[in-house]
């Protein structure tokens, strides 16, 4: 039932405007049926345009009686106003004005509509500057005649300050064309001092506008060169994607030169140079793998190749002296903000003096804008991609430009911080970066993690390694299909398992001097409660096989067995459960200390050497002997009770 209502109300609508055009005469039953039925939006339009059409020529001009001229006047200030509506929300605020002032034209017969109409255009005379159709002044008025002389003074002195002043009243009267146009020109004259992204903003803003309010003000030519304008600050300041604005261009005048140029330049550049996400997304960095062919393409074409990418005629109007692509679309970028800036539509140059102003004077870096350094990233991005030794020699210059040109001074710190004295990052520092520029982050990590390699492993270095680790880990880097990514994490994972064995390096030496200092005393002890004679190895025992050395080895080759042999039998390296497994080791561990106190000492091992090759020392070499008959108790011989000696006497 729905549809079969609709297609009979469509055919209706189709219909019913034919027959009262047919009539010519004022049948104002069926326009007001007509009007009913409608919806107030922009596809209802063209009707209630041809609505207003039928009651001006047919019903306004015919000669009716009181009541009725009634009735078609509320018709007429009801479609009008329904009219006006659907005009400002396509943004024809300036066709709107004609529509409601035809509502309150005549005061005679100013209804509901007419009061609505009225308190419409109230709010947009304010908002466009006609001031002089304004029936209420209020003080925003007062604000902006005070403005309006403030701004007057300061153009005649060229100060520049005005801008301020100028968008204060803007906020008053934001589509006041002439105040707009002012306010552009002050933009420019600032852009000609510094290329910044807010300037080039507000000037592609200040445009839209005029395009959106006062399209059907504006001439043909200034609608191409506005639209050309945007585009070029679009692309080559803002590095935004300006193909909106170029079709509208080209859909004006499909011959429009500058737009052509432009629109070619920028096609055969996108044709290279990989998307932003590429570039810029984490994600998309990590995981999806680019052959290294692809980013080889890309260094031959910035810096290798020796022809223009395009002929310089068509883009400069000029013959140049080409060195590489990436100097000449530096020139190409030079020469389009030239031109934009001199050709600006709908602005005066209240503050140049075009006779004087020389852009070739300005310095290179101006021209670096938010295009170039995008090139710059995917020329780092390629140096640690391509597997070219040269080219990625070529390229890596760009990671460093690039660097400090992205991060903050304070990260830029912290980051000269990190590589030259392995300080730990603030917390913060690798998920900024790592989600602004990921390439970069990976170029930061691979410094820091080359430079660690000649430095002396800290507590701190180990702090910022394990730092980076765990950024790894939290990402699932360890797992990522860039091959940079990876080189990274595996240099990571060396230089932690050197920490590793730094520390286990430490532990064995201070174990060892633990052991030193232990024996020493046990020596010390030992001296105290024995005799001075005799000695503590024990020449039963081949000290030499228990070390694993030669006789002939020397003091080096010692030392290097016996912190072998206590890595080997190490506690951490040997882990016994039962306690005379544990026994045997501490056994093993003993004879090897005793081994090598003996060897060890100069004069110990010769006395050991000595009484290795003369047994008959061996009665001595041990120390005082238990059974010494001097110190037997009894008779004070060995010889027992029941000895009987006799002397002959």
């Amino acid at each position: 039932m729905i549809l079969i209502a609709g297609y009979c109300l469509l055919i209706y609508s189709i219909i019913l405007p034919a027959l009262i055009s047919a009539t010519k005469s004022c049948d104002l039953d069926e326009l007001q049926k007509l009007n009913k039925n409608l919806k107030v939006d922009t596809e209802s339009l063209t009707k209630y345009q041809w609505i207003a059409g039928q009651l001006e020529h047919n019903c306004l001009t015919a000669e009716l009686e009181s009541e009725n001229i009634t009735d078609v006047i509320q018709l007429a200030n009801q479609v009008y106003y329904k009219i006006g509506l659907i005009q400002m929300s396509n943004d024809q605020h300036l066709r709107a004005i004609d529509v409601f002032e035809k509502i309150i034209i005549d005061e005679t017969y100013r209804d509901s509509f007419g009061r609505l109409a009225e308190k419409r255009l109230q709010e947009l005379y304010m908002d466009f500057g006609m001031w002089d159709k304004v029936h209420q002044k209020n003080e925003n008025y007062e604000k902006y005649l005070s403005l309006n002389e403030t701004i007057r003074k300061k153009i005649l002195s060229k100060d520049v300050s005005v801008e301020k002043d100028i968008s204060e009243l803007l906020r008053i009267t934001p589509y006041d064309i002439n105040m707009l146009s002012t306010h552009i020109d002050v933009l420019f004259h600032k852009l000609a001092d510094e290329i910044d992204i807010s300037l080039a903003a507000a000037i592609i803003l200040d445009y839209e506008t005029i395009l959106d309010k006062h399209l059907a003000t504006l001439s043909l030519d200034s609608r191409l060169s506005i639209h050309y304008i945007i585009s070029v600050l679009q692309t080559f300041v803002l590095n935004s994607d300006a193909s909106f604005n170029l079709r509208k261009c080209l859909s004006i005048d499909m011959d429009y030169d500058k737009c052509k140029r432009l629109s070619l330049t920028i096609s055969k550049l996108n044709k290279v140079n990989p998307s932003k996400r590429q570039i810029l997304d984490p994600e998309l960095y990590a995981f999806e793998r680019r052959e290294s062919t692809y980013w080889d393409m890309i260094i031959d074409f910035y810096l290798r190749d020796e022809k223009p990418f395009i002929a310089p005629m068509k883009i400069l109007n000029k013959d140049i002296t080409f060195k590489n692509n990436y100097s000449f679309l530096e020139e190409i970028i030079k020469q389009l903000i030239q031109d934009v800036q001199l050709s600006r539509p709908l602005t005066t140059n209240l503050f140049d003096d075009s006779s004087k102003t020389d852009y070739t004077s300005k310095p290179k870096s101006y021209y670096h804008t938010d295009y170039l350094v995008y090139i710059d990233s995917i020329l780092c991005q390629a140096s640690s991609m391509s597997s070219d030794v040269k080219r990625s020699k070529l390229t890596a210059p760009f990671c460093k430009k690039i660097l400090k040109y992205s991060l903050t001074l304070e990260t830029w710190n912290h980051y000269q911080d990190a590589k030259s004295q392995q300080k730990r990052l603030p917390d913060t520092v690798l998920d900024d970066v790592w989600n602004s520029n990921p390439h970069l982050l990976m170029f930061m990590i691979n410094s820091i993690l080359r430079k660690s390699k000649s430095k002396h492993h800290s507590q701190s270095g180990r702090q910022l390694h394990d730092q980076i680790n765990k950024f790894f880990q939290d990402n699932g880097l360890s797992e990522s299909t860039n091959p940079y990514v990876i080189k990274n994490f595996r240099l990571l994972q060396k230089q932690l398992q050197t920490f590793k064995e730094q520390k286990h390096r430490n532990f064995n030496q201070q174990y060892f001097q633990q052991q030193q200092q232990q024996q020493q005393q046990q020596q010390q002890y030992q001296r105290q409660q024995a005799p001075p004679q005799g000695s503590s190895y024990d020449p039963k025992k081949d000290y030499y096989k228990i070390l694993g050395v030669s006789p002939n080895a020397n003091s080096k080759e010692i030392r290097k067995a016996y912190l072998n042999l206590t890595k080997k039998y190490h506690p951490d390296k040997i882990k016994a459960n039962h306690n005379d497994k544990k026994e045997s080791i501490h056994e093993t561990m003993s004879q090897i200390n005793e081994a090598y106190e003996t060897l060890s000492d100069e004069d110990k091992r010769k006395e050991y050497d000595l009484s290795k090759s003369n047994p008959r020392r061996n009665t001595f070499a041990q120390g005082p002997r238990q059974n010494n008959m001097f110190k037997n108790p009894g008779n004070g011989f060995p010889f027992g009770n029941s000895f009987k000696m006799n002397f002959g006497f």
